[in-house]
């Protein structure tokens, strides 16, 4: 599929944070042709703040920030809302620590230089994520189940009805088959 043919909501809200200004205006200038709702800063504070005055559909964040970097703001990002993926991107090479908690925690990652064409299908796969999770989270009811559960550290056994908790186990299937 190319990139003309792709259909997106453009009512989605996309909050990009780097301390690069070059990638920001990348993302801005061409993420904006597909969204109109594109929302770029420069610290994970600036972020926090963004997603307190909008409905976020997709976190696309660096790992390596000054003050407060990626992991971190990640954190406060599912503290805050929890169905709200967050993709990391670095152009650094990952200790063994951050490796393992991108690779646990992070809904996506991006490794720089990137293609347009790889931006788009973790586009394309946030705003599924984002779809997926917000139907699961309506069946869970409590953020610190549900981010165990995308997590892979609790079953669905909490889930007493056993329609919800099918549907469940169908989503986060479909989540795991990327």
């Amino acid at each position: 599929m190319t990139i003309q043919d792709r259909v997106y909501n453009r009512s989605s809200h996309i909050l990009v944070v780097d301390d690069d200004d070059t990638l920001l205006k990348f993302f801005k200038i061409h993420l904006n042709k597909f969204f109109s709702r594109v929302l770029v800063v420069h610290s994970a504070h600036d972020a926090v703040e963004a997603l307190k005055e909008k409905e976020i559909d997709l976190v696309i964040s660096d790992i390596r920030m000054p003050r407060v970097d990626g992991l971190q703001l990640m954190k406060k990002v599912k503290n805050f809302d929890p169905t709200i993926p967050v993709f990391l991107i670095s152009g650094a090479l990952l200790d063994e620590d951050q490796k393992e908690t991108v690779g646990a925690k992070a809904d996506g990652y991006l490794k720089k230089p990137f293609t347009i064409e790889e931006l788009h299908d973790y586009v394309d796969r946030g705003m599924k994520i984002r779809d997926a999770y917000k139907e699961l989270y309506a069946l869970v009811q409590d953020k610190k189940k549900f981010l165990e559960l995308i997590q892979g550290k609790r079953q669905l056994r909490f889930i007493k009805d056993e329609e919800s908790r099918n549907k469940a186990q169908k989503i986060l299937e479909d989540l795991k088959a990327g």
